[in-house]
Parts: structure tokens; C-alpha cells; sequence
């Protein structure tokens, strides 16, 4: 039994940092693949590829697997429609469906964070993920929102072509509450949803600075 649990830790610690990486892919790569049919694959395949990340991270939990598993199911059934089809019905589903995956996952992922003392690399890689999660759920409800609403934002010189680029981009750029001010959000809802994802990012970034310092004080007063 000793033996097992370096080695569970080492899997989970795999697994985590496996699935952190696959974030980050998507992050830098996904936006400039839209440009060709190969392209197109190549994104699908990357955004599946994140989903079966998701669903080894969370195969110790019965019901979330499931969970996440039906959501792959789901998301390669409309991979093949997306593909066949090239409609931009179906584009803006895979950018809902994008943003609810990403965002409904952060949740559990945080949900678990909280409940685990001491935090480990695993879950510190975890935390890193649930940033990077919250980033691209509003970056893919920006863009939903602005295929169905095209003045929703202000893009730099009207540049609608680089529009999932741009708002991936602002969407970190609220998060980091850096702002720029290149982008703007132009109607009520996406304002809204750009406030709230500023102040998740101001306050995550706090919960997690303070459960470390905090777990740093109990470890020292322990060992005195």
C-alpha cells in the first residue's frame, strides 16, 4: 500500500498537468486554425482532446465522470455535424457548448480544490487550470454572443475575420484585469458578464494567495 500512493499521486499529478497543457494548446493555437478545412479538424480535435483531459481528472469521481463523459459523447456527435455541415448554426452551438463545458468544469474543479488540505503540485496545476477554464468559458460566450449580435463589441478596425482571436483575447484581458481598452463590450450583457469575470479574477487570485499563506502558517505551527 505505501508503494500505491506515490504512485497514485504521480498519476494524478500526470493527469493534471497533462490536461493544464492542453489548456494552454488551446489557448495559443485553437484561434488561428479556422482558416481552412485542416484547420477546422485540427481545432475539433484539440477541443475533444481537452474533454478527454477533463474526463481522466475527474475519473475518480463516479458522478462527475459520467458527467463529463456524456458531454464528450455529446461534443463529438456535433464535431461530425460542424464538419459535414460548415454552418455558422453550428459554430456558434460549439462556442455555447465551449462555454458551458469550460465553465461548469471550473466549478467542480474549484469545488474539489476547496474540500483538498494540504494543496499538492496536483492541485496547484488544478488551480492554474480553473483560471485558464474561466478565461475561455466567457471568451467562447463573447463569441456566441457576437455572432448573434455583431456590434456587441467594439474589434479593432472592425476586424470581424480575427473576431474569435480578439475575443479570447479580451477575455484574459478582463480576467487579468489588465484593460487595455483595444476592446470594448458595447451592449448591457456583455458589460455585465465582462464585470463579473473582472472581479472572479481579482478575488480567485486572493482565495488561492490565502489558502496557501494559510496552509504555510498551520505547517509552521505545527512543526513548532
Amino acid at each position: 500500500m505505501s508503494n500505491d500512493k506515490p504512485l497514485h499521486r504521480y498519476n494524478e499529478f500526470f493527469k493534471s498537468s497533462a490536461f493544464l497543457f492542453s489548456l494552454v494548446i488551446i489557448i495559443f493555437i485553437n484561434p488561428f486554425l479556422n482558416d481552412s478545412v485542416g484547420g477546422r479538424i485540427t481545432g475539433s480535435l484539440l477541443v475533444l482532446g481537452t474533454m478527454v483531459g477533463a474526463l481522466s481528472v475527474m475519473f475518480s469521481h463516479k458522478y462527475i465522470f459520467w458527467y463529463v463523459l456524456t458531454m464528450v459523447a455529446l461534443s463529438v456527435v456535433l464535431e461530425m455535424l460542424s464538419l459535414s455541415y460548415n454552418s455558422e448554426v453550428f459554430v456558434g452551438i460549439k462556442f455555447l457548448r465551449n462555454s458551458f463545458f469550460y465553465g461548469t468544469f471550473a466549478l467542480i474543479l474549484f469545488y474539489y480544490l476547496m474540500k483538498v488540505q494540504p494543496l499538492s503540485l496536483t492541485e496547484i496545476g488544478n488551480a492554474i487550470s480553473i483560471y485558464l477554464l474561466v478565461g475561455l468559458a466567457f471568451g467562447n460566450f463573447y463569441c456566441y454572443y457576437t455572432m448573434n449580435n455583431p456590434h456587441a463589441f467594439f474589434l479593432p478596425a472592425n476586424d470581424t475575420g480575427n473576431m474569435q482571436f480578439d475575443l479570447m483575447y479580451y477575455s484574459f484581458i478582463a480576467l487579468t484585469t489588465t484593460g487595455f481598452g483595444d476592446i470594448q463590450p458595447l451592449m448591457k450583457i456583455p458589460r455585465l458578464l465582462a464585470i463579473f469575470e473582472t472581479i472572479f479574477g481579482t478575488f480567485y487570485i486572493a482565495v488561492i494567495i490565502g489558502r496557501l499563506v494559510g496552509m504555510g502558517k498551520s505547517a509552521a505551527s505545527a512543526k513548532e
